[in-house]
């Protein structure tokens, strides 16, 4: 498969090791950024008990339990995701708990829902994998009932920087991995399309994430590989890249790797 790892969440049945996305899913949830924004945007979705709640991109599926325990023995939470590996691991986590959850595996463009089925749609991290982020956000759109609110959270990997000597490398480097996922600047763009959705009460906060860890940025990024393939696709000489590689491995082996990409959550209410 030609492409770095992290960007082939839209096919993760088809690479040599599905279950590393799982665990990739589990370290970003287990720190303090990625915990802050689901507390948030659960809060964002305003559910009651006895509500409907849809998780699209569910991954492992955490989240969809999280929201079960919001709606209660009297709700449901749905989980849906494009990978047979996550919806069976989202299972395999409800298996045990007696939660009014579902889980099924479906297409954030073509969800399988009749029209205003839920009080509230959440995704993360989906919409910049998907071909048209546009028709997703239409069927979140679609399927949540007057009144809901519909809550996503992008990372912009416009924004990404890197403290490393070359500048000019950086800059090129990290346009290229932004550039490889299908929607890697989707973040700042998520306002526009939520107003021009005709969403109500539209809101966009903020959000930086400042990594100090180089094989936390190795794990998101897939540096070495994307170093490589700028090489290859002459965003960068080869020579550069292995420079700038061996520059960001010094800074970690000195305590002093930085990095740091924003993102936004942006929620709106269907009128």
């Amino acid at each position: 498969m030609d492409k770095s790892l992290r960007t082939s969440f839209d096919q993760v049945d088809g690479t040599t090791d599905p279950q590393d996305f799982v665990r990739y899913l589990d370290t970003t949830r287990g720190t303090e950024f990625f915990r802050e924004i689901k507390r948030r945007s659960l809060a964002l979705l305003d559910l009651r008990p006895g509500d409907t709640a849809l998780d699209v991109g569910c991954g492992t599926g955490d989240e969809v339990l999280a929201l079960s325990g919001v709606v209660g023995p009297a709700g449901l939470a749905v989980g849906a995701d494009s990978s047979s590996t996550m919806v069976a691991e989202g299972r395999r986590r409800a298996t045990e708990l007696e939660l009014s959850v579902a889980f099924l595996q479906a297409d954030a463009q073509r969800l399988p829902f009749p029209d205003a089925s839920f009080d509230g749609c959440r995704a993360e991290r989906l919409l910049q994998h998907v071909p048209d982020a546009d028709l997703a956000l239409r069927e979140l759109m679609r399927v949540a009932r007057a009144g809901a609110r519909i809550v996503v959270w992008e990372a912009d990997l416009d924004t990404l920087v890197f403290d490393a000597s070359d500048r000019r490398t950086s800059r090129r480097i990290a346009h290229f991995i932004c550039d490889g996922f299908r929607n890697g600047a989707i973040g700042h763009q998520l306002y526009r399309r939520f107003k021009r959705l005709g969403l109500e009460d539209v809101q966009a906060e903020p959000r930086i994430r400042a990594m100090t860890e180089f094989w936390l940025m190795e794990t998101a990024f897939d540096l070495r590989a994307t170093a490589r393939k700028a090489a290859g696709a002459g965003v960068v000489t080869v020579t550069e890249a292995s420079d700038w590689i061996a520059s960001l491995e010094a800074a970690a082996a000195d305590d002093t790797f930085f990095a740091a990409v924003s993102g936004f959550l942006v929620s709106g209410r269907k009128g």
